[in-house]
């Protein structure tokens, strides 16, 4: 098949830093490269891919929407939608579209002839629902059953297929006495009530994230941090924190901050870590940063929200909760869970070949769909 991949473009396959949807995305595109089919990538962001890569737009060097601003986010979509008509009208066009999930896209396609199916990574907000619930016979898959739950019965799931991971992450059953937070700062991740585990449990935490929700960074995390190692300055310090993690001693409920990091530093700190610690507010669609923790066999410990029950199996690569006290028992539970099993539950579960064979199978029922509508109206 001719493959044409769409992202968003505040996303990057592969982002350099943290970035879900776009690590997927190059997971899945490599993954199709080697089945012999073509994949070309939409993006505005420098892959580093080996497919053809279009920017229709240039290079956009904003990090997020809000930065980028909605005339520049709908003049890249626009862009988009316009290479891909002219395609069409040469005779050049492409088998299936995937759309991950770029909104304005999204509503320009339908004028499309080529074959389209919407990859919903985000919850069903009022944002996602005002967009893509509005048309409810466009072709979505879903990265959870959970999600799907969450979007109206009326529009058209094809089916659901999981976020994945490489299994090139290294593994450690070496495990240090600190707790690890990472995901952007925000409410909804729960960073609060990370730091109120550790300091229950009498635990040191080391916390990492990009603090995209300023006020409450600095009213409910900065406060509470005892060293904070992404302050200018103490880039050395910080270096040396992370590659001699290995070694770490433990202090008295130590928080330690180290900002943003890059895949590498997540995982060297991940791996050997005592248990991740993600006690959600919020919803979520399918957290890669659960499957990243297990791949490196580290257990999570997270609240019974959302679709953790759907990724963390109780006992075997983590535990889930309804309360902060129970979330700290389980802190005093975690070593009874073997490192090597939690990377076991992800390899089996949520490999790349399972998640390009969910999507090949998407994208021949797809083109299926459409011909056969497309029969029936002659």
């Amino acid at each position: 098949m001719k493959v044409a991949i769409i992202l968003r473009p505040d996303d990057q396959a592969p982002p350099s830093k943290y970035g879900g949807c776009g690590r997927v995305v190059a997971l899945l595109a490599e993954g199709l490269i080697q089945r012999d089919h073509e994949v070309t990538l939409y993006t505005a962001k420098p892959p580093t891919l080996g497919c053809e890569v279009i920017q229709p737009a240039g290079t956009i060097s904003q990090k997020y929407r809000w930065d980028i601003g909605e005339a520049r986010w709908a003049g890249y979509s626009a862009k988009v939608f316009e290479h891909i008509k002219n395609l069409e009208s040469g005779g050049e066009g492409y088998d299936i579209i995937n759309n991950h999930y770029d909104p304005v896209t999204f509503i320009l396609g339908r004028q499309l002839e080529t074959p389209r199916l919407t990859t919903l990574h985000g919850i069903a907000n009022d944002e996602n629902l005002a967009c893509f619930g509005t048309y409810p016979d466009e072709n979505f898959s879903a990265l959870t059953h959970t999600q799907r739950k969450q979007y109206p019965e009326d529009m058209n799931f094809l089916g659901v297929v999981y976020n994945a991971i490489s299994k090139d992450h290294p593994f450690s059953e070496n495990k240090r006495e600190y707790l690890f937070s990472v995901s952007r700062i925000r409410p909804s991740k729960g960073q609060r009530n990370a730091i109120g585990i550790a300091r229950k449990a009498s635990l040191d935490l080391v916390m990492a994230g990009n603090a995209v929700d300023k006020h409450y960074f600095h009213t409910e995390i900065l406060p509470n941090i005892d060293r904070d190692l992404s302050r200018p300055g103490r880039q050395k310090e910080r270096g040396d924190f992370i590659w001699d993690i290995e070694n770490y001693q433990p202090g008295r409920k130590t928080i330690t901050y180290i900002g943003e990091v890059t895949e590498q530093e997540r995982d060297q700190v991940m791996k050997y870590a005592r248990a991740f610690l993600f006690p959600l507010e919020g919803d979520e669609s399918c957290p890669l940063v659960l499957l990243e923790a297990g791949i490196v066999g580290t257990p999570v410990i997270a609240s019974n929200r959302s679709v953790v029950p759907e990724i963390v199996e109780q006992g075997k690569n983590g535990f889930y909760g309804n309360s902060i006290d129970e979330l700290v028992e389980f802190t005093r539970k975690i070593k009874e869970i073997e490192p090597k099993d939690c990377r076991e539950h992800v390899i089996q579960n949520f490999s790349v070949d399972e998640m390009v064979d969910g999507y090949t199978k998407l994208y021949e029922e797809v083109i299926g769909i459409e011909k056969g509508k497309r029969h029936r109206s002659l």
